[in-house]
């Protein structure tokens, strides 16, 4: 048996010489107890204290990238092709929406702030005004949205979309204010947005993505009649700020990404409450 002082001793192993020390607490430990990690070796005491203390923000992070198939993507563009096909069938033109359903689900300052229909904030996102209109958002939406989806989670990306979609609509009654609005258009720009913001900070040449020239033909494009420039760059504009978050946050390291679906949805609750002095002051201007 080796003679040896008991402060010495192996703190799981009495019986052991501590021949080596733990790179975090200092303690003695033997060679059985030796954890080897990037920087030293830790005893089993520090392994356990450190797994528990960061098993939280690893659940966190699995549930904020989780979902890597564009399961919300899919789901967006289904129920606006129904709500399509439905306004259709309930009385719009052969090829175009603009029926019963979509004045129903249309955002117009009116209703929302009269009869209480704050859903019309979120639902006209779901509704269009013809083939091409919905044609041309589905297909950005599914090019733009499996994508980050497929980056950075369903969960995430669901705040992501409907944070957009609430900027379309704040500006939409920013600037057009007596205007009744349809379109997923806000929810999109606001994913085109994020994504520029999230390929400059990556380094990457927006222009030479094609990136950059789309944002240009359709901010142009808001500019024509019978098209909310509002939306677009409402949707635009909290899409910038929410690509600044997410990219600050991918750079800061797997904490910092743990909380972007919790930031993304600070914004968009932020946005909800800009939405209420929005309606008052657009009902103003209908002379009420």
């Amino acid at each position: 048996m080796e003679n040896f002082s008991p402060a010495d001793a192996c703190r799981q192993h009495p019986e052991r010489y501590g021949s080596l020390l733990c790179q975090r607490c200092g303690e003695p430990m033997c060679s059985s107890c030796m954890h080897q990690a990037s920087i030293g070796a830790h005893c089993p005491t520090c392994v356990r204290s450190f797994s528990r203390k960061h098993k939280p923000i690893a659940a966190a992070t699995k549930v904020a990238l989780q979902g890597h198939e564009p399961y919300a993507t899919t789901a967006i563009i289904a129920l606006c092709v129904l709500v399509f096909v439905w306004d259709i069938v309930s009385g719009g033109a052969s090829g175009t929406s603009g029926g019963s359903v979509a004045n129903q689900l249309a955002l117009n300052a009116l209703p929302v702030r009269f009869e209480g229909e704050w859903w019309r904030v979120v639902t006209t996102s779901l509704a269009h005004s013809g083939l091409i209109h919905i044609g041309f958002n589905m297909w950005l939406l599914w090019v733009l949205g499996r994508t980050l989806e497929s980056s950075f989670g369903t969960l995430t990306f669901a705040a992501m979309y409907v944070s957009g979609v609430l900027g379309g609509s704040l500006g939409a009654l920013l600037i057009e204010p007596t205007s009744t609005v349809v379109g997923a258009s806000g929810g999109v720009f606001a994913l085109m947005g994020i994504t520029v913001v999230l390929q400059r900070m990556g380094g990457l040449n927006v222009f030479e993505s094609g990136l950059g020239g789309l944002i240009l033909i359709n901010v142009m494009l808001s500019f024509r009649g019978g098209v909310s420039l509002g939306g677009h760059l409402g949707g635009l504009a909290v899409g910038l700020i929410i690509g600044a978050i997410v990219g600050e946050a991918r750079r800061r390291g797997i904490k910092a990404l743990a909380a972007v679906p919790v930031a993304v949805a600070l914004v968009g609750l932020i946005v909800m409450f800009a939405l209420i002095p929005a309606v008052d002051r657009a009902v103003a201007r209908f002379g009420f």
